[in-house]
């Protein structure tokens, strides 16, 4: 993607300080995120935690950055999934995804299913003291979470809702240097590049 300019009378500054202020607040944002995951304990095979690419660009509106994660499950990990029967977590009512309606996790059995032997995590059984099956241990954990949902992390919004105040105030900062430098170059340059 493009990276953002300044334009005076057609001629194109690159906004460099802008640039490496917006790529800065971009490893931050994903630190911050990763280290979220983490103190959550949701950091299992690595997939969500490696999917945050940096990405810098412009629209009609403002400059961005952006680290969407590139897995289809991150948007249920961020803001949870309220329950089938019942929500316990705080701010899981607020989550536009619910299981039974359509709107929760596909494929929830299935990904319990690896978790299950990944973790080494069986239940015992009260009557026997013996550990259950990772199938039985399985199939009771899906039916946990179908009925009360997931706990909301917040690890990407949670993390930029912190950062932003601190980002706006640097952004406001570089644009203004970015500026002003747009400006010196425009006003002391003997040759007008048009951009093309």
């Amino acid at each position: 993607m493009a990276k953002p300019n300044i334009v005076i009378g057609k001629v194109k500054y690159p906004m460099t300080q802008t640039v490496k202020m917006l790529e800065k607040i971009g490893k931050m944002w994903r630190k911050n995120a990763r280290i979220s995951l983490q103190k959550q304990g949701k950091v299992n095979t690595g997939a969500l935690y490696n999917s945050m690419p940096i990405t810098i660009g412009e629209n009609q509106h403002a400059f961005y950055v952006d680290i969407t994660p590139k897995v289809s499950y991150w948007e249920f990990v961020d803001k949870g999934v309220q329950g089938a029967t019942k929500n316990i977590f705080p701010g899981q009512s607020l989550s536009p995804f619910k299981y039974g309606s359509g709107k929760g996790g596909r494929g929830l059995r299935g990904a319990i299913d690896k978790w299950v032997p990944q973790k080494g995590f069986q239940f015992s059984d009260k009557k026997t003291g013996q550990f259950m099956s990772y199938k039985t241990t399985a199939f009771l954990v899906s039916r946990a979470i179908w009925n009360r949902g997931l706990k909301p992390t917040f690890f990407l919004s949670g993390t930029l809702k912190r950062l932003k105040p601190k980002a706006m105030k640097w952004l406001g900062i570089s644009l203004n240097k970015d500026l002003a430098s747009a400006i010196k170059k425009s006003l002391t340059s003997n040759e007008n590049i048009v951009a093309k």
